[in-house]
């Protein structure tokens, strides 16, 4: 278990999962499809992106005490609060995360982050070309 899960867990915070914009790779959905959801139970599209849907103010996965999904939530949710600045390109950690000070961008986590952050951008401009929403 990573650093980012034990102190999550540890806190007992869900506040990432409060009105949630994540966004989802192809290999995010692909994995909850394995699990049996279909995407309109969990797909939201916004601006030619996907990201997870919510329902009553938290992620759809979310069941007011925990997440459904937890061992196969999202790559964004696992890597969450270590954030990209669109501005400046750095990764960094997210104020919105009451806990961000127990975290570390350390450069192998930048790595994945900014992976992803690719991962979904390819993937977005791919759907755009193709006439996806």
């Amino acid at each position: 278990m990573s650093k980012i899960e034990n102190t999550c867990l540890q806190y007992g915070c869900v506040k990432c999962c409060l009105n949630t914009e994540m966004l989802l790779s192809s290999s995010d959905i692909r994995q909850i499809r394995s699990l049996g959801f279909s995407e309109n139970f969990f797909i939201i599209k916004k601006n030619g992106k996907r990201q997870l849907k919510n329902s009553a103010g938290r992620c759809v996965f979310h069941n007011g005490r925990r997440c459904t999904i937890y061992n196969d939530r999202p790559e964004g949710c696992r890597l969450y609060p270590i954030i990209l600045r669109e501005d400046t390109g750095e990764t960094v950690l997210d104020s919105y995360c009451p806990h961000h000070a127990k975290f570390q961008v350390t450069p192998s986590i930048s790595r994945e982050v900014i992976k992803l952050v690719r991962k979904l951008d390819v993937g977005t401009k791919r759907r755009l070309r193709s006439g996806e929403s």
